[in-house]
């Protein structure tokens, strides 16, 4: 893929590792499972949402803005690698975030606790706004403008057009380390929401003419609303390059969305914690720990034999594990596996 990348700051520690996770294939009985390590694009900037905000940042600095302005759940990973990028960036941040109706002032946990340490100005949205945060994003903007700043909109999850790009990095990465995996071509399974990084893997894949499938696990959302928000983002990105959209299939998967966004039973907490157990790693339940239940459900329905291969995309967010109440399986001595 020759296409030249937009221009980029340099945030995240990269190339994050692929690791075989030799423990957990043997406990789950099922395929060979390999683990693309974002969580380790760094400490508070961990996970694969900065890789999108490389390209976001560089934007903002072109345009002269000293603001940016996103939005996410209360617990969102975006909204934290934002809030902490831009600390270290020395931009002032606007978080819009969703909080639950009942809920009058958050705890001060897990990212949340970040965003405030960040120096992050924090706006809070009822569920019923949502639909409405693209606009209430522009009148903040206009909001700072009239008081003398210039600000720059980061969408939900960075995923557009120009974030999508951190992921046709990422998949540059992948195709050099996936050389080693043997046998069937492997799977990557991902969890998805915002759209952008499936985008960006999707365009990355039919670009660089890669032979793997393409599993998009949904955390909240249906397949079809999935679908539309990657087929906007390839829509868009095609009209930036001149270029024709991907072609590359992408199987969406909402079998596992549970009660929906952030609600996670105690089921789900347990395969989570088993996943700890056996490779050390600690998983966001809201995000990563739910597409990883949803692999952990295929495995055991027979979608995937010990002939597959599956590489498991971890998409970090470690911090909101702070936010979910473990204790239940914290407090027993001994393995969980």
């Amino acid at each position: 893929m020759t296409q030249e990348l937009p221009p980029r700051i340099h945030l995240a520690s990269l190339p994050t590792p692929l690791e075989h996770a030799e423990r957990l294939s043997k406990h789950w009985g099922g395929p060979q499972i390999w683990i693309k390590r974002d969580d380790l694009t760094g400490f508070g900037l961990s996970g694969n949402k900065v890789r999108k905000l490389e390209f976001h940042f560089a934007a903002a600095a072109a345009s002269g803005a000293d603001t940016v302005i996103t939005c996410g759940a209360v617990q969102s990973n975006h909204s934290r690698a934002t809030a902490l990028a831009a600390a270290r960036l020395g931009y002032r941040c606007i978080l819009l975030l969703r909080k639950p109706d009942c809920v009058e002032v958050p705890e001060l946990q897990g990212n949340y606790l970040l965003d405030r340490l960040a120096g992050a100005t924090i706006r809070f949205m009822p569920p019923n706004d949502w639909e409405l945060r693209d606009e209430l994003m522009s009148a903040e903007a206009a909001t700072q403008r009239a008081a003398g700043h210039a600000a720059w909109v980061i969408p939900e999850g960075a995923s557009d057009a120009l974030g999508m790009w951190g992921f046709v990095v990422a998949m540059r990465e992948l195709a050099d380390q996936a050389v080693r995996i043997t046998g069937a071509p492997a799977t990557l399974w991902h969890a998805a929401s915002s759209g952008g990084t499936t985008a960006g893997i999707g365009w990355a894949a039919d670009r660089l003419g890669l032979d793997i499938p393409i599993a998009a696990c949904s955390i909240g959302d249906s397949a079809a609303e999935i679908k539309a928000k990657v087929s906007a983002i390839w829509q868009q990105a095609a009209i930036e390059t001149a270029t024709e959209t991907p072609t590359v299939p992408i199987e969406y998967i909402d079998r596992h969305i549970g009660g929906g966004y952030g609600i996670v039973s105690d089921e789900d907490l347990d395969i989570q914690a088993e996943a700890t157990s056996l490779t050390g790693q600690v998983f966001d339940p809201t995000y990563t720990g739910k597409a990883l239940v949803g692999l952990r459900r295929e495995i055991a329905a027979g979608t995937y034999g010990k002939k597959d291969n599956i590489i498991f995309w971890h998409t970090g967010g470690g911090f909101a594990a702070f936010s979910h109440d473990f204790s239940r399986i914290a407090a027993a001595d001994g393995p969980h596996a």
